[in-house]
């Protein structure tokens, strides 16, 4: 078996341009509960983003991994706190990064403001930028709050071949 590695990446934008930015229907893990799960397949490429959820916090922590024929070969974790009202435009940052084919960490693009006048701003910082082996943080801010975040999270993630 030969895995298209040149393939991960474009299957990993369709997945994302689908799913939680766009507002796919979750599914939940029984065995996991908290959890809400949403699923992507293209051929012989799978692609699973899990995450938990509990009802006494706004913390939450998730993995996203992709599969080739059953076997994972690529994967993603995060974990962080969004408050509810902030998760709209969250996920308009993050679909931003994926429609546009831009992997800034597997999250949204480095700096994101709405053109629609919302009231937050989106920062992403990359500490490690390959789509193999990343690492980053992101944060959503009042405009002009910069050391003053609302919401966050931390990711990282890997090629597994």
């Amino acid at each position: 078996m030969s895995v298209p590695i040149d393939q991960i990446l474009p299957v990993f934008f369709a997945a994302m341009q689908s799913g939680y930015a766009a507002g796919a229907k979750e599914g939940i893990v029984t065995e996991l509960p908290g959890s809400k799960i949403i699923t992507y397949s293209q051929n012989e490429f799978r692609v699973v983003d899990c995450y938990l959820v509990t009802p006494y916090s706004d913390y939450s922590f998730g993995t996203t991994t992709i599969w080739f024929e059953d076997i994972p070969v690529w994967m993603m974790q995060y974990r962080g706190r969004y408050l509810k009202k902030v998760i709209p435009f969250l996920k308009q940052a993050l679909l931003r990064a994926y429609s546009s084919y831009q992997f800034v960490g597997g999250r949204g693009p480095k700096v994101y403001m709405a053109d629609d006048g919302s009231k937050f701003d989106y920062v992403n910082r990359v500490d490690v930028a390959d789509w193999r082996n990343f690492r980053g943080h992101e944060e959503i801010l009042f405009p002009g709050k910069k050391y003053n975040p609302i919401s966050w999270h931390d990711y990282v993630g890997l090629l597994l071949l």
